[in-house]
């Protein structure tokens, strides 16, 4: 099963990236994800079978995260501006989600799980298939405004992921809650 461990965002967080989606250039072939998706993925685990998953649960419920206040915190892409393949909006304070997406990591290397190299704090809002100008795209995308909505992260999640052709569809596995 294909599987990743994530940070839910409130329904009102993903309404407001919902109507940031809406506002992305017109000029492109868009996939947008589905608002109640958005998530913050902490890692992504890929296809693990049944045993795997259980050992992942049970690590990740060794784990004691404090809640705290996030926002929305602007937008960028991947890889690059020349070569966009997906449009994210990050989430403040870095520093936060950082910390632990680097305690999940060095946790699941106990369980053989490769350390991500490189790990950026997003939301994916959507996939891309076609851009006509990715200069101007990515400058009426860096001109986009976010309603200044602060919210409590207190949960962390492993899901599990379909790939069907209408999009993914997400199964909760296990559910931690933050003090």
């Amino acid at each position: 099963m294909r599987c990743f461990i994530c940070i839910d965002l409130p329904k009102e967080v993903q309404n407001e990236l919902s109507k940031v989606q809406n506002a992305l250039p017109e000029d492109s072939k868009l996939i947008l994800i589905k608002p109640k998706d958005i998530h913050l993925t902490i890692k992504f685990l890929g296809e693990i079978d049944e045993d795997k998953a259980e050992k992942v649960k049970e690590l990740l419920k060794k784990l004691n995260f404090l809640k705290f206040k996030a926002k929305i915190g602007g937008t960028g892409v991947f890889p690059t501006p020349s070569f966009i393949r997906v449009i994210w909006a990050g989430l403040e304070p870095k520093e936060e989600f950082s910390k632990i997406q680097d305690i999940v990591d060095k946790l699941l290397s106990l369980e053989n799980f490769s350390a991500d190299k490189e790990w950026t704090n997003h939301a994916t809002l959507a996939r891309v298939k076609f851009i006509q100008d990715k200069r101007i795209f990515t400058e009426k995308l860096k001109q986009l405004k976010f309603k200044p909505i602060e919210f409590t992260v207190d949960n962390l999640k492993l899901k599990k992921s379909t790939l069907t052709p209408e999009g993914p569809v997400y199964e909760e596995l296990l559910s931690l809650k933050f003090n």
